[in-house]
């Protein structure tokens, strides 16, 4: 599959912006009742994602299967209920959600009712704006595309070209490339509705796309095979701190982070990932690029979940004793576990996903989750 996945959005404003209700029927048909929706509901669910991914995979799957309403109910839920939880960062995540989805629904809203549906979601887009100083490349580009598509008698195109003008100013902020065509495309579609031909005719050849009407791309380095499952990144391994921390991306589902040891004697592992083959893949890969590297001895699992101690039995399998420390209330996570459904993790995590090893995982070390100090037997 291509890595570079385009997942559509429907974010569509008071008129038919994005998608024809005849391609949102086939999308909707394709993806109802997916296991994707599915299971991105559930994780969601369980407390505010860390990686923010997570929610606008889910956003992108309730839009496309024309599940607006039910999507702007669903994280208005857990905007209230992780409300103290959220950093400003995160808050500003969700009202990007939500106004997106609102968005896509203004078709649906009464005439009489719809100036102040869209008009109440711009301005839940211009507060994660300000939750964010400004400077969150996502909610420039959500807000600077959607105003760019509103009727010129809302009076939104000066907002909508400042916001697209900050996005091209700060393009090395996009979490893709490919974002940028989004931004040239509707700042060409603003320029021509202002009557200036030369700078559509250049904005629109910067985009790349030939026709004036498309439904709105999200750009994404999203991949899916059978075997490997999903993941969010091309394959690479970089030094984030260097010489001390390394991140291995695009192995699968979930990302490693490997740290140094102070005395330089001991790698350690920040968790374990979905499955041995994909922890086995990923750790090679790292030692194959650093070779200098210490033998690793410990793995620091944050929670039980899936794509935490999946990999684990790889792990168990060094020649070295390796040690796992978790948190004492991991039987309690992986009850949780249990419960989901072989096949849909499969068909996230890979073929190669067993979900036996994910409830074989026990700590070597035990710490209480709201302690700093471990016990010596679990």
């Amino acid at each position: 599959m291509n890595r570079l996945s385009r997942l559509l959005l429907a974010v569509a404003c008071s008129v038919a912006l994005f998608q024809s209700p005849q391609s949102l029927a086939a999308a909707s048909a394709a993806v109802s009742e997916g296991p994707e929706l599915a299971y991105l509901k559930q994780v969601n669910q369980w407390h505010p994602p860390s990686d923010p991914q997570l929610l606008f995979l889910l956003m992108a799957q309730f839009a496309n299967a024309g599940r607006h309403a039910e999507g702007i109910a669903y994280f208005e839920d857990l905007r209230k209920r992780f409300d103290s939880q959220l950093s400003d960062v995160q808050k500003a995540q969700y009202l990007i959600a939500i106004a997106s989805l609102r968005a896509g629904r203004a078709n649906d809203v009464l005439l009489l009712q719809r100036i102040s549906w869209v008009r109440d979601s711009v301005a839940m887009l211009d507060e994660a704006k300000r939750l964010t100083g400004g400077q969150m490349y996502l909610a420039r580009w959500m807000s600077g595309v959607v105003r760019a598509q509103l009727p010129g008698l809302l009076g939104e195109r000066d907002a909508a070209l400042a916001d697209l003008a900050w996005c091209v100013e700060h393009a090395d902020r996009a979490p893709h490339a490919g974002w940028l065509r989004e931004v040239y495309f509707q700042l060409a579609a603003v320029h021509r509705a202002r009557g200036n031909a030369s700078e559509a005719k250049r904005y629109q050849a910067l985009s790349g796309y030939e026709g004036t009407d498309k439904p709105a791309i999200f750009t994404t380095p999203f991949s899916a095979d059978p075997v490997n499952g999903h993941a969010f990144s091309p394959r690479s391994i970089r030094e984030a701190v260097p010489g001390i921390v390394y991140v291995v991306s695009g192995f699968e589902f979930t990302e490693y982070h490997f740290i140094v040891s102070a005395d330089r004697r001991e790698l350690i592992s920040i968790d374990a990932g979905s499955s041995a083959d994909a922890a086995r893949g990923a750790h090679q890969a790292l030692r194959a690029k650093v070779p200098s590297l210490p033998p690793l001895t410990t793995v620091l699992v944050t929670h039980a979940h899936w794509d935490h101690v999946g990999g684990q039995r790889y792990f168990r399998s060094l020649a070295n004793a390796v040690r796992f420390i978790g948190r004492s209330n991991y039987a309690a996570e992986l009850a949780h576990d249990a419960a989901g459904d072989p096949a849909v993790m499969r068909r996230f995590f890979g073929q190669r996903f067993k979900l036996d090893d994910v409830l074989a995982y026990r700590p070597d070390v035990c710490c209480p989750p709201a302690a700093a100090k471990p016990r010596t037997r679990c």
